[in-house]
């Protein structure tokens, strides 16, 4: 029976174990991140993690070095070419953070909510098509992670917004309110107004990303929900 250490709990985190959690889930751990500061490409979750520090510690214990980690990610938000950059660089931050590598990497996106073939294509203004983001957020991952992944378009609104790790008898959900990309867009004027291959060439700067959420109507920022599950009985120390 593998134990976990779990970090002491802050007012954000709930700690729980299989005997206090519903059946059909078993959590055990939980807690929200409010994300209100600026950052760059190159330190998006670097950035995250180091608000909790010592619960990403318990999730590389679970993850480092397993060799059947699957990543899905469910999400409406990538519509712009600065968002399939972002999204790709947080895949790459999450195998280095994790200390594995996916074994499987699979998007489940919306469709574009609106379509305009022929139209202009810079880095934070939605894709002309949907066929478009998709071919270019394949360019991403082959430029930043060097493998390619699945790319899956549903037609039906996509009320989901998780980012799913599994692994054996584990699973770590992220839940970014709005989707990972949501509330971001690169913060330089003249990255901006590249191309979407001209922004490629720049998968390995580090760009600063402009939070619009704390800039605009939110104080809170982005916010994050994670939580980590187990099928089988782990015990807690």
């Amino acid at each position: 029976m593998q134990q976990i250490s779990i970090c002491p709990s802050d007012k954000n985190t709930i700690i729980m174990s299989t005997k206090t959690a519903p059946n059909s889930q078993k959590a055990i751990l939980t807690f929200n991140v409010f994300f209100r500061e600026d950052t760059t490409t190159q330190s998006f979750l670097p950035s995250i993690v180091s608000k909790d520090p010592c619960h990403w510690a318990v999730f590389r214990s679970v993850f480092a070095g397993r060799k059947d980690c699957k990543l899905t990610i469910v999400d409406k938000s990538v519509e712009t070419p600065f968002h399939c950059l972002l999204v790709a660089l947080f895949c790459k931050q999450l195998e280095r953070e994790l200390q594995t590598t996916m074994e499987g990497i699979t998007l489940i996106l919306s469709p574009l909510h609106k379509e305009h073939p022929g139209g202009t294509n810079m880095t934070n203004m939605p894709f002309d098509t949907t066929a478009h983001r998709n071919e270019f957020l394949q360019q991403c991952f082959d430029k930043v992670i060097g493998r390619q992944m699945k790319i899956a378009t549903k037609r039906n609104p996509i009320l989901c917004r998780d980012i799913k790790i599994s692994s054996g008898e584990y699973v770590l959900y992220l839940r970014f309110e709005g989707g990972v990309a949501n509330g971001w867009q690169a913060d330089d004027n003249y990255v901006s107004r590249l191309s979407p291959q001209e922004l490629l060439s720049f998968a390995d700067n580090n760009v600063k990303c402009k939070n619009i959420f704390t800039h605009g109507y939110s104080q809170n920022g982005v916010f994050l929900n994670v939580d980590l599950f187990t099928k089988y009985h782990t015990a807690i120390r």
